[in-house]
């Protein structure tokens, strides 16, 4: 049925698709509310009636409550410890000379859940970000060595925005495009992190 409306019944590392998880996860959600309602059906009806709005509630407020919450978890983290990259949002446009001049035009998001403000050095990784392994552009952006950038974050700060990064290609390919979910390397005060969560 999925494959027919166009969309991949599974995920691969090469394609994204809808995860099996995922009805798994709404058939459990669908009875656990039908049974909660039945139960408290016999004791409580106005609350049972009600129910559905308080699962809306409790699902509309999920992230934003996710994100505060991330603030108690990390209370009193210093430096790299209290910085959170946004992996899913991000994306670099990139654009190979054939001189192996390269420059990479990067969308990116970074939090900071520490108390005090932080000097940040980043840098994409070009081939992390490139999902295809045995294409030869995999080739030509690991040869790719780009200059890190600096940025500051403000205490309970939000970096969202473009960044340029400029390198150079040592196997050069004549080529540009677009790359999603973009492997990065953060340096607090000497202290790395690559973010990498392996998207699928």
């Amino acid at each position: 049925m999925l494959s027919a409306i166009g969309i991949s019944p599974y995920t691969t590392s090469y394609l994204s698709g809808v995860h099996i998880t995922l009805f798994l996860g709404l058939g459990i959600f669908a009875c656990g509310f039908y049974l909660t309602r039945k139960e408290i059906g016999k004791s409580f009806p106005g609350l049972a009636q009600g129910l559905w709005i308080i699962v809306l509630a409790i699902v509309l407020s999920y992230s934003y409550m996710t994100d505060k919450f991330m603030y108690v978890a990390k209370w009193g983290a210093e430096g790299i410890d209290g910085v959170s990259y946004v992996q899913n949002t991000s994306s670099c446009s990139y654009n190979v000379r054939s001189n192996g001049e390269t420059r990479a035009t990067c969308d990116l998001t970074l939090k900071n859940y520490g108390r005090a403000s932080v000097s940040a050095v980043l840098l994409p990784d070009l081939a992390s970000s490139y999902k295809f392994k045995d294409d030869p552009l995999y080739e030509a952006l690991k040869s790719v060595q780009l200059r890190p950038v600096h940025i500051e974050i403000g205490r309970h700060g939000t970096f969202t925005g473009e960044l340029e990064f400029y390198g150079k290609a040592e196997a050069p390919l004549l080529v540009n495009g677009k790359l999603m979910d973009i492997v990065l390397d953060v340096g607090v005060d000497g202290a790395n992190t690559v973010f990498d969560y392996d998207i699928p």
